[in-house]
């Protein structure tokens, strides 16, 4: 849409802070108020609003648009979130393994994927199991469990943003792990994509899928200054 206004401003709300396009409060799509939880958040918001061009780019804006996805989608159904979260955390991707089919592959697995499942395992107190193929395999019947109690007590912006760190990389173990800030974006992506970026040594790699990754890994840099700002 053609921008519309000139002054990009701040506004201190009862809880948290809002932004504000020439003194009218700034929505998302649903017509919701936006309630940032901090100061920063808000000025990074701001920032993207009062740098746009005369069109505005909603692609543009990545703070923006995290912000009202938690507002518009992530506080209005964050138990159906909670919930995928605990089936991804069942059935990760760093469960199932390449072995004999591919063994170079099966021995980076191995060495930067296992690790992180201990992690996982220690962090919930149990023994996490790892496969070939790509036969489903069952974890611990208390898993589920201890994931939904670890997640019951998280805010909806923290829920939203480990949500889609989770999404983004295919990994809870992963996804987990970088919002606890125990490894970045550059880390993360490395991680989780080991396969394609395995296969793009080995086979080469063609413009949509580098597209593609290059999308991602922006995401992923965009979420952990999202994740900093909260």
């Amino acid at each position: 849409m053609k921008r519309f206004y000139k002054e990009v401003t701040i506004d201190n709300l009862p809880k948290g802070f809002g932004v504000a396009l020439d003194g009218r409060a700034l929505r998302s799509p649903a017509k919701t108020i936006l309630h940032l939880p901090s100061r920063e958040l808000a000025e990074a918001v701001r920032r993207e609003w009062a740098e746009a061009g005369e069109e505005i780019q909603p692609e543009n804006m990545p703070f923006f648009s995290m912000a009202v996805t938690v507002i518009d989608r992530v506080m209005t159904q964050a138990e159906t979130l909670r919930a995928e979260l605990c089936d991804y955390a069942g059935n990760d991707v760093l469960f199932y393994r390449a072995g004999t089919e591919d063994a170079g592959l099966d021995a980076e697995q191995k060495k930067y994927w296992s690790p992180w499942c201990d992690w996982m395992g220690q962090k919930f107190n149990l023994e996490i199991r790892t496969t070939t193929g790509l036969m489903p395999i069952d974890q611990p019947d208390a898993l589920p469990a201890r994931v939904a109690s670890y997640l019951s007590p998280l805010s909806d912006w923290y829920l939203g943003s480990l949500y889609r760190a989770v999404t983004l990389s295919g990994s809870f173990a992963l996804g987990l792990a970088f919002s606890e800030g125990e490894m970045d974006a550059g880390k993360l992506f490395q991680i989780a994509f080991l396969e394609e970026l395995h296969q793009n040594k080995t086979w080469g790699l063609d413009s949509e899928a580098e597209a593609r990754q290059k999308r991602i890994e922006q995401e992923l840099q965009d979420l952990e200054r999202f994740l900093g700002m909260l």
